[in-house]
């Protein structure tokens, strides 16, 4: 295992058989049976916790890359998660822009109302919708600064008065305001206690207000990221302090607040979506080796890594047809 990660982070194992090892490593999980019988185990430990852990490092980790670099390989809208290929021939911009679309339909999007975007990355909804819904107000927020300081300047550039970024630690989030809809994209995963954080969800939520969750998932399992060995290099580099949530795992955090719908997404979306990314990658090799020669004491290697990374997302939502790990959509509503 560790020579085949040195190799593979010098660039020195080609796509075909690093796909093979990927597919390889991640059907090993299934086959741990202990993650269906201690899933209770699981779901009651993240109450005793924060909301959020070691949000530093996992910030440091993903989301304090340059901009410039997530401009080179996500879509025009930015949008850092999955998108959907209805008819699998998208593009990635078309694939942006319907998965966004998607999420004005299910989160009952109305003008006019007070919208709060939860761990808003690169502002992809929250820009696209301020865009559509004029009368309505969107605050935005991310653990992360140069987010914030992107979305504000971008805003500014399209003339969209009607969205405000702040930079905030989820567990220290306190706003004051009442919010017509809470839309979150990914975020979840982030996260430990959901119950602390649905808490806070429900307190903010205007009467008839609502939470849209986007998260990815496993039909069954739940179970932490953490780093106890070789295999764990997506925690290492890429998720440290996330988990992998059941699609049941609300059933699990239910005091505040309870699901009304939900749409399950098929993984193949997040495979394509990843495809794309890395296909952005390559094209883009010689303009990304230079912003991170800037960031990074070894280009390569992160290029490298980078570039497993979006190998492991495609070739991991791609098993068992998209159907073992996937994208689920929640509706939530304050009990």
């Amino acid at each position: 295992m560790k020579l085949g990660l040195w190799l593979a982070e010098k660039g020195l194992i080609p796509d075909f058989l690093l796909r093979v090892a990927i597919r390889k490593l991640s059907l090993t999980r299934l086959k741990d049976k202990s993650l269906l019988s201690e899933k209770s185990k699981i779901a009651a430990s993240f109450k005793e916790g924060p909301i959020a852990e070691q949000t530093l490092e996992a910030n440091e980790q993903h989301y304090e890359v340059p901009p410039s670099f997530f401009t080179k390989v996500l879509g025009k809208n930015l949008k850092y998660s999955c998108c959907f290929y209805e008819t699998q021939k998208e593009t990635l911009i078309e694939a942006e822009e319907k998965m966004l679309e998607l999420y004005l339909g299910r989160a009952e999007i109305c003008d006019g109302q007070n919208i709060l975007d939860l761990g808003c990355g690169w502002g992809s909804f929250s820009l696209y919708a301020a865009k559509r819904f004029p009368n309505s107000v969107f605050t935005s927020i991310s653990n992360s600064q140069d987010q914030i300081n992107f979305i504000n300047e971008e805003a500014k550039s399209r003339g969209l008065r009607n969205i405000k970024a702040f930079k905030v630690d989820i567990n220290d989030l306190d706003l004051e305001d009442k919010f017509d809809r809470i839309v979150s994209i990914e975020m979840f995963e982030h996260m430990r206690n959901y119950e602390k954080l649905l808490s806070k969800v429900a307190s903010m939520l205007a009467e008839n207000g609502k939470l849209f969750v986007h998260i990815f998932c496993h039909k069954d399992f739940l179970y932490p990221y953490e780093i106890s060995g070789e295999a764990d290099w997506m925690t290492k580099f890429f998720f440290l302090g996330g988990i992998m949530p059941s699609k049941d795992i609300f059933n699990y955090f239910s005091d505040d607040m309870s699901v009304v719908k939900e749409w399950k997404v098929n993984g193949t979306h997040y495979s394509l979506t990843s495809r794309d990314w890395l296909s952005n990658h390559y094209k883009n090799k010689k303009e990304i080796l230079t912003m991170f020669s800037k960031h990074y004491d070894e280009a390569n290697l992160w290029f490298q890594r980078w570039r497993i990374f979006f190998l492991t997302v495609e070739e991991f939502f791609k098993i068992n047809n998209g159907n073992e790990w996937f994208v689920n959509h929640y509706l939530l509503e304050k009990k």
